[in-house]
């Protein structure tokens, strides 16, 4: 069909457009403004500048008025070399940049941040992090100390923290901003022996001329030894008399510490074993930290016992994840705690499952600790007086779930056999995991009257929705009600649906709540006499299948 002389008509000229404008750079043609940099004079245009970039709309177009002048002399601490790059970037919408020359890249930030130019700020500050090293990572740290590039601080920071004591002993450690030195100190996981950052501190502070004691402040006096304090601190007097002696009253516990330890960061790492010189001080254990998945080859502790399996790292380290699996060949569960400390003298609960059923594989997350011992108490097993364990790991993970009071809020289906759940109660109950819906013959059921079909997750999740399929290849419908328990003794109904007809798909939600056993009791089948379940998961899936 012939379009009709009232039919719009697109023209894209959008590429010469692109490469008129970018034939403009440099260009003395058009030019209205003249950016003077030392002797060298490089010819631009206002309305480019000015649309591109808000540090020189304001310089050339204060309160929307246009300037007379032709010439604007560059007063910031630049080369004419970066200056041309910068224009580049205006002009043509991309630039080249090379890891060949660190101060160029530098200087090259320092004008996208002067000029509001934050996607070329970003794209070299991404450029350098992917070249640290122990010769420019100070130098990097200034400048992202200076332009608040947070991802550049950060990657220095993680480069920093792998390689501390390096760091200290270099030369390049004494050309730290007193800015930059304050918020490495600051972080735990910056790691090395508390004695040689004092060291790096002092021979910094001869080497600035420093007399300000804020980054003095910043060593953890506390954490060294008092024969370090008296024989190597207190001499240099760099410290304050009443600052050591504070130290000294808190290394002898007269008060109570005001710092923390420092920490190793191992991202991903299993800190507990032998290479890392863990090593386990109580409970009966051969196999515990030797990646041993056998569970014939389990650890005991003493059930009730204070001091349960003890372990202790071989330096201090950050942790946010343990991952642990109980002796679980048969139907037993266990209740028990988990306690974190840098002294072994003062304890913090990290994860308390006292009153939750806990089974096979444990998943445990908690906010970020600096620790050296962990212990896991063990106060029940429904079977016999003992705590059994077949692994012991302990992590830092970057990506961790939300957590609630030390309890799992999961996204994602945790009534699988991947993550120990089982069905103990009701007949054929391993069809109900694992999401198989494809074989209608083989379902879950009890008779109606007769019990129920009881769910045990591994552990306690907060859960507030749950997802059924009723065994649906004809016409019947069913009554039926759901409840959970974190015990077996205390049950909550969460889904009432004794007085209406059922069938297929059921997805349930209910105010957010620990749980560990399932219970779904079908009181009605409009059939025969049998409550039929094809599959169950917790939490639902955000849409219900039909098939």
């Amino acid at each position: 069909m012939v379009n009709s002389a009232t039919d719009p008509v697109t023209v894209n000229d959008t590429t010469k457009l692109v490469k008129d404008i970018a034939e403009l750079y440099l260009s003395e043609k058009f030019s209205d403004i003249t950016l003077i940099v030392g002797k060298e004079k490089i010819f631009a245009h206002k309305v480019i500048l000015a649309a591109r970039s808000e540090y020189f709309e304001g310089l050339l177009y204060e309160d929307g008025r246009g300037t007379d002048q032709s010439e604007l002399e560059i007063t910031l601490d630049t080369t004419p070399a970066a200056l041309r790059n910068v224009l580049r970037f205006l002009y043509t919408g991309s630039i080249t940049i090379t890891s060949s020359d660190l101060d160029s890249i530098l200087e090259l930030i320092g004008l996208a941040h002067q000029f509001s130019l934050t996607d070329l700020e970003v794209a070299a500050g991404n450029k350098i992090k992917s070249n640290l090293n122990l010769k420019n990572i100070c130098t990097v740290l200034n400048t992202a100390n200076l332009y608040e590039l947070t991802e550049l601080r950060d990657a220095c920071h993680s480069f920093m923290d792998q390689h501390a004591s390096e760091i200290l002993n270099d030369d390049c450690f004494n050309n730290l901003s007193q800015k930059s030195l304050i918020k490495l100190l600051e972080r735990d996981t910056f790691f090395a022996p508390e004695i040689d950052i004092f060291k790096g501190v002092a021979q910094w502070c001869r080497s600035n001329n420093y007399i300000s004691g804020l980054v003095v402040k910043c060593v953890r006096l506390s954490w060294l030894s008092v024969v370090e304090i008296v024989s190597i601190v207190w001499p240099l007097k760099l410290v304050a008399c009443e600052d050591l002696l504070q130290a000294i009253a808190e290394i002898v516990e007269v008060k109570p510490k005001t710092s923390s330890c420092r920490a190793k960061l191992m991202v991903d790492i299993n800190v507990a074993t032998a290479e890392y010189n863990a090593k386990v001080l109580t409970g009966y254990s051969t196999y515990l930290l030797a990646g041993n998945r056998d569970v014939n080859r389990y650890s005991t502790s003493t059930l009730g016992d204070k001091d349960g399996f003890t372990i202790k790292f071989g330096t201090p380290v950050l942790i946010n994840h343990i991952s642990t699996q109980l002796w679980d060949k048969d139907f037993r569960f266990y209740q028990y705690y988990v306690e974190v400390s840098t002294d072994q003298k003062h304890w913090e609960k990290v994860i308390d499952y006292q009153e939750y059923s806990c089974r096979s594989f444990q998943n445990l997350y908690f906010e970020d600790r600096v620790v050296q011992f962990v212990r896991l108490v063990g106060t029940r097993d429904t079977a016999e007086p003992g705590f059994h364990l077949v692994f012991f790991e302990a992590y830092f993970k970057r990506n961790v779930p939300k957590i609630l009071n030390g309890i799992i809020r999961p996204t994602t289906n945790v009534a699988t056999t991947a993550k120990s759940a089982v069905v103990i109660e009701g007949t054929n109950g391993g069809a109900l995991l694992d999401g198989v819906t494809a074989n209608y013959s083989n379902y879950a059921k009890h008779g109606i009257g007769s019990g129920g079909i009881v769910v045990q997750l591994g552990q306690p999740y907060i859960i507030s929705s749950m997802k059924l399929l009723l065994w649906d290849q004809d016409t019947r419908t069913y009554k039926y009600y759901v409840e959970t328990s974190v015990n077996k003794s205390e049950w909550t109904i969460v889904a009432d649906h004794r007085n209406e007809e059922s069938k297929s798909w059921q997805v349930l939600r209910f105010s957010e709540r620990p749980v560990v056993f399932i219970r779904i009791t079908g009181t009605s089948n409009s059939a025969n006499s049998e409550f039929h379940l094809l599959h169950f998961e917790c939490p639902a899936s955000e849409e219900a299948k039909t098939y």
